[in-house]
């Protein structure tokens, strides 16, 4: 048999009506705007370590760029915002006080010094305490005064050795056989010219070689250059003196130089002495 809709409605409502509201007695003393969970966390921590990196940034770009006296008030003022942030902490916590840290820790061994000089004082003494002897007092110290029968040892220094005077070069070693060499010594050339060159000097050249040396010598000075010839034909030699240091004091070492066909030749140092090359020496 089918029930009316209007009759389940009607039951329905007696139902709702008669719901018993007596399990919900303990929400009977909450007031309005009373909390009824457990409070949240705060979430200022988060903002405190972004604030305190980007300090730390700061401080360390400053500290690159050599900024002292800026990182010096940056320093004051980091200290007093990282107090602030930890004050920002639970409730019912305190930040800790640093003014309370007894001075004592630094130095450990503070407190233990005067006991310990005290105990080492024995008693009835002074300890490590010298006393000044008085001007009567014939136990003073008095310095010591050298006896008669003292020597006195005086040090003598040695004058420096005067420095050997430097001897003759040796003379030129020449190949009796080689007629080449044999003319350039009689030049004033020496004899351990490249051959190619000695062969390819004409007499003129010998004769302008010969003159060149026998000049320099006698005429020109220590710092000077004696070049000849002057003028010259493009197959000629053209010789270039000049003198060096080192050589004696009767004698003259000099450097003779040789351009030929374009190609230049220095030839070893050759020495000459005696009454000629003393008395150009000082020209």
């Amino acid at each position: 048999m089918q029930v009316p809709a209007r009759r389940r409605r009607d039951e329905a409502s007696d139902e709702v009506t008669a719901f018993d509201f007596a399990a919900f007695d303990a929400f009977a003393g909450l007031e309005t705007g009373e909390r009824i969970c457990a409070p949240r966390e705060r979430e200022g921590s988060t903002l405190g370590a972004a604030v305190i990196i980007v300090l730390l940034l700061g401080v360390g770009w400053l500290a690159t760029q050599g900024q002292s006296g800026v990182l010096a008030d940056l320093g004051a003022k980091v200290a007093d915002i990282a107090a602030l942030v930890r004050a920002d902490g639970p409730p019912g916590t305190s930040p800790p006080s640093y003014a309370t840290v007894p001075s004592a820790a630094a130095e450990p061994n503070a407190a233990a010094t005067p006991m310990a000089a005290e105990a080492s004082v024995p008693p009835g003494g002074t300890a490590g305490i010298e006393t000044a002897a008085l001007p009567g007092d014939s136990a003073a110290a008095s310095p010591a005064e050298p006896s008669a029968d003292a020597t006195v040892e005086i040090a003598t220094v040695a004058p420096p050795a005067e420095e050997a005077a430097p001897g003759p070069l040796p003379p030129p070693r020449v190949d009796p056989a080689d007629p080449y060499q044999k003319r350039a010594a009689a030049a004033g050339l020496h004899p351990e010219l490249s051959r190619v060159l000695l062969t390819r000097l004409s007499d003129a050249d010998y004769r302008n070689a010969r003159y060149a040396v026998d000049t320099a010598i006698a005429k020109s000075a220590d710092t000077a250059e004696f070049i000849w010839p002057r003028q010259r034909r493009p197959e000629q030699a053209l010789f270039r003196v000049h003198f060096v240091a080192g050589a004696a004091a009767s004698c003259r070492r000099y450097v003779v130089t040789v351009v030929k066909d374009g190609w230049s030749t220095t030839a070893p140092p050759m020495e000459r002495c005696g009454a000629q090359a003393a008395a150009g020496k000082g020209a």
